[in-house]
């Protein structure tokens, strides 16, 4: 009896095997990147609620996790003013740093013009 039919078949059951472990540690490292990602956002969302100087503001956060460095945290929508949209990403830097969590901040945040009115969507 020739061991080579055996071996190749017990190799590509252990390559199988291997294929299947990596995806399922892909798909663990992913979704656990996203539960710190939502917990993030929503840590930064609050502040923005809260703070005064943006009543009247349609500020979205949305975070975003790298696979290595910091999380993205895009700040989009409108502000009235450029003091407003100021308030916005202060606000967010601030709660990042009470938080200790370094972040890239991108400002994506429009300046309504006075003389603009919003439309409904």
């Amino acid at each position: 009896m020739s061991w080579t039919p055996v071996l190749l078949v017990i190799g590509l059951v252990l390559l199988i095997g291997a294929a299947g472990f990596a995806g399922l540690y892909f798909f663990a490292v992913r979704s656990q990147r996203d539960d710190e990602a939502a917990a993030l956002q929503q840590a930064l969302t609050e502040p923005i609620a809260r703070e005064p100087a943006l009543a009247g503001a349609g500020v979205l956060v949305v975070v975003t996790a790298p696979w290595h460095g910091r999380p993205r945290v895009e700040l989009t929508g409108w502000a009235a003013s450029r003091e407003m949209r100021a308030a916005a990403v202060r606000a967010i830097e601030r709660e990042a740093a009470r938080l200790g969590r370094p972040v890239r901040l991108v400002d994506r945040l429009e300046i309504l013009d006075r003389a603009t009115t919003r439309r409904p969507a």
